[in-house]
Formats: structure tokens, C-alpha cells, sequence
């Protein structure tokens, strides 16, 4: 029996390195493509930036420019997905996610509150007052949860979510309006990544090595966490700060991004559920892979965007948008979206 075990789990791990490797290579291609779109002899290009880099040819400066804005693509693509699987893990329930939650339309009103009030705010002061603005969202969706009876229905959550996400957003929307703000919030509220420059992909750097820190030092506990409140006390579980963790790392994780990137819907809900189709429930796989797999999706998503509507782009938080809603009302309409099975 013990051999049969081994044998099963050995045969797991092998597939699982499978698709880790399939996924980083994967990541590379669309990587590589996302930098030498329309830019002809791609590969020798490439290599004359990394051999000898001359700032005189135009398709070498035009590469080297697009290093910013994939690296925040790679970076936005991560942090939600990651949000995501952890406010779905901190619910329990599967149609948990930032931008359906509100907690992203809480950061952005945070920053146009900041642009209105203090127009030459540098970027670690809107990063701060998004975090806060995620945070507050965060409270009213737990303030709302409680003033909800019906805490095990489905839609319970999603609903509470959606009334936070109107209200935020129809704020930020008339705040942006009222104070002529409206066309500049346009392009950075649907996430035009080419206007990100290169200084700001700095800033995604220390909130994701926390995440790192905490997930390697926590792995094992995320699969814990899973099961019943009852038995993870019993078995000698800090639930409590393990919840504090969860949600502090999703309202940081969810802040920093829109600040910089922009809000970006449906990652946090579209990116678990294609991972669950791999790794199961598996936690201490998922919290390692879906990051992975959320950067794949929102490089490739930026890279079509400039394909669809040519010569113009389309919006990466549009294209996510497009294929998120029938996700979503799938979801709802199959019965997928409730308190999954552990």
C-alpha cells in the first residue's frame, strides 16, 4: 500500500514538474514575442541588445523600451492571481476576486482622491494611498458579509461584492468628472501598459519578494487552512493571524498594482480556476503556479490587444473584461462558484 502511495506520488510530482516547466517556457515565448511585435529579424535584434546594445538603431531602442512594460505585465499578471487565490482560499469560495470584490475600485478612487487633492503626489505615496483605499474596501466587504445572514449561499458573496465595486466605482467616476480628470483616468484606469514607465517596475519589487517570503515560509499552512476552522484549531493553528496574512497580502498585492498598472478585471477569478483544472485544490501547489500562469495570461493578453483593434491597442484590462464576464456568468449559471469541496 505504502509503495502504491509512493508510486502515485512520485508520478504527481513528475507531471507537476511538467507543466512548471511547460509554463516557464511558455512565459518565455510570449515574453519574446510580446517584445519583438512588429519589429522585423526578431531573434538577431534580441541578441545585438544583450551582445552590444547601440542606441542609434531604432528597433534595439524600441526592444529595450518594452522591457518596462512586459516586466509590469509579468508583475500585475502575478499579484492579481495570487489575490485572487487568496481571497478565494480566505472565503472559501471560488468567485472570490479583487476586481469583483471592489477591493480593486477601492484603490483607484484612493488615487484619484490623491491626483485631485495632491496633484504632484510621487509614486510611493499613490502606491500608499491605494493600499489604503484596497484596505477600506476590504472592511466594507466584511462589514457587508456580516449584515448578510445567508453566509453560505452563493451568491452571497459575489453580490456583496458587487454593491461595494458600484459604489467605489461610481465615486471614482464622478470625483474624475466633477474635477476634469475623467480622460487621464481613462487610460490608466483601463490599463494602457504602454504608458508604464520603466522607474515604476521598482515598485512592484518589494511587495512581491514579501509575498515570496511569506508563501515559501507558509506553503504547507495554505493547504491547512482549507479545511474546517474546528479541526485546523485543533490540530494547533493560529487561523486567526493566518487570516490576517491572507487578507493583508491581497489588499497590498491588489494596491500596488492598481496603482501602477492600472484596473485590471477578472485575473484573480479566471487564473485559479484554469490552475484547479491541473493542481485540484491542491494549495501548496496552486500558491506556486498561479502566479505563474497569471503573468502568461496578462503578457499574452497585452500582446493580442495589439492585434485586435490595429493599428490602435486594446486596453489589457478590456481584453481580460471580454473573456472574464462569460467566465463568470458561467460559473454562476453551472454552480461552480460555491464553497468548493476539500
Amino acid at each position: 500500500m505504502q509503495a502504491t502511495n509512493y508510486s502515485k506520488n512520485n508520478r504527481r510530482n513528475k507531471r507537476d514538474l511538467v507543466w512548471g516547466a511547460g509554463l516557464i517556457l511558455l512565459l518565455l515565448i510570449v515574453c519574446f514575442f510580446s517584445l519583438t511585435f512588429e519589429i522585423s529579424e526578431p531573434c538577431q535584434t534580441l541578441l545585438a541588445v544583450i551582445k552590444s546594445y547601440d542606441s542609434t538603431v531604432k528597433e534595439q531602442v524600441i526592444l529595450l523600451s518594452r522591457i518596462s512594460r512586459v516586466s509590469i505585465a509579468l508583475f500585475a499578471g502575478s499579484a492579481l492571481a495570487l489575490s485572487g487565490l487568496l481571497m478565494q482560499l480566505h472565503y472559501r469560495n471560488t468567485l472570490a476576486d479583487p476586481s469583483l470584490m471592489g477591493v480593486n475600485d477601492g484603490a483607484a478612487l484612493a488615487v484619484i482622491l490623491i491626483l485631485v487633492f495632491f496633484s504632484d503626489a510621487s509614486m510611493p505615496q499613490r502606491i500608499i494611498a491605494s493600499i489604503a483605499g484596497s484596505f477600506v474596501a476590504y472592511l466594507m466587504i466584511q462589514v457587508g458579509l456580516k449584515k448578510v445572514r445567508v453566509h453560505h449561499s452563493l451568491l452571497a458573496l459575489p453580490l456583496v461584492g458587487l454593491i461595494v465595486s458600484m459604489i467605489l466605482g461610481s465615486l471614482t467616476t464622478l470625483i474624475a468628472s466633477y474635477f476634469n480628470l475623467s480622460q487621464s483616468m481613462t487610460s490608466w484606469y483601463s490599463s494602457r501598459l504602454y504608458r508604464v514607465e520603466w522607474q515604476k517596475v521598482r515598485y512592484f519589487i518589494l511587495p512581491l519578494l514579501i509575498a515570496i517570503v511569506f508563501i515559501a515560509v507558509l506553503r504547507k499552512q495554505f493547504t491547512v487552512y482549507r479545511y474546517d476552522h474546528d479541526l485546523t484549531v485543533a490540530i494547533g493553528m493560529e487561523r486567526k493571524k493566518f487570516e490576517l496574512i491572507l487578507q493583508a497580502l491581497v489588499v497590498v498585492l491588489t494596491g500596488v498594482t492598481v496603482a501602477i498598472a492600472g484596473r485590471i478585471a477578472f485575473v484573480g477569478l479566471i487564473v485559479p480556476h484554469m490552475a484547479r483544472l491541473v493542481y485540484g485544490n491542491r494549495y501548496e501547489k496552486l500558491i506556486i503556479y498561479v502566479p505563474l500562469v497569471g503573468a502568461v495570461m496578462v503578457v499574452a493578453a497585452d500582446y493580442l490587444g495589439r492585434y485586435l483593434n490595429y493599428p490602435f491597442e486594446t486596453p489589457v484590462g478590456i481584453m481580460f473584461a471580454m473573456i472574464g464576464v462569460p467566465i463568470f456568468l458561467w460559473l454562476i449559471r453551472s454552480g461552480k462558484g460555491g464553497d468548493y469541496n476539500v
